[in-house]
């Protein structure tokens, strides 16, 4: 006996596309706002910290956490989609680097959850001048939040790039997206201004294009659906 093909109707595959969309769309979204809001905030104070920002302009800094936390959980939900543009060539790639991917994203979640969480909480606790320098030396030192934050460097930097890679060898997207890739991750390792603009610019031209071909009808899957109506007629 052979198994008989199973096509995905086409209402339940185009749902699960445009929700893969939103998802990309919502966590590309959110990291460039949320960028644009932390050079914006600039407190008040000879040194000014994270605590600092957090006490000055709590409405806001509560606006960035959540839209950092909860715009990164979203974005997971578009990782799948992404690798299965590359069924064939390049599949191997793809599912290495969306892996990396989504791998990086969650503990960029842990480390954005700690980072604004931990700052809020020592900003509302009303402790003097002493006591909030030492804990925030305390939290800068924290093994944990050091080791998502160098996950989510390390596996957001390099997972795009091997992602968009395996696209552009299963002709997925175009041959500019694993460059933009590799422009993304090595800003992001600058600091300044300038090389922030440049991250957000090239992060638009890496994942924007990946949501369109996500969009686009795929011939493999196509070609399933012709072979499962052949099989039942």
């Amino acid at each position: 006996m052979h198994a008989t093909p199973v096509a995905l109707s086409p209402a339940r595959s185009r749902a699960e596309k445009i929700l893969a969309v939103i998802a990309i769309a919502v966590g590309t979204t959110s990291l460039i706002i949320t960028s644009i809001l932390q050079w914006m905030l600039q407190p008040a104070g000879p040194r000014p910290t994270a605590v600092d920002a957090a006490e000055q302009f709590p409405a806001a800094w509560l606006l960035v956490a959540l839209l950092s936390v909860c715009g990164t959980l979203c974005w997971i939900g578009g990782i799948p989609s992404a690798i299965r543009l590359a069924p064939n060539r390049g599949g191997v790639l793809a599912l290495i680097g969306g892996t990396i991917t989504g791998a990086g994203l969650a503990a960029g979640i842990g480390h954005l959850a700690l980072y604004f969480g931990f700052s809020s909480a020592v900003a509302a606790s009303g402790v003097n001048d002493d006591a909030r320098e030492a804990l925030s030396t305390a939290g800068d030192g924290d093994a944990l939040g050091n080791l998502l934050l160098v996950v989510f460097l390390v596996a957001f930097s390099l997972g795009p790039v091997i992602l968009t890679i395996g696209l552009r060898i299963a002709g997925a997207v175009p041959v500019w997206v694993p460059v933009a890739a590799l422009v993304t991750a090595g800003a992001s390792f600058f600091g300044g201004p300038v090389a922030g603009i440049v991250q957000l610019v090239s992060l638009v031209l890496v994942w924007a294009p990946m949501a369109v071909a996500i969009l686009r009808p795929q011939p493999a899957a196509l070609g399933v659906s012709k072979a499962g109506a052949a099989a039942m007629s």
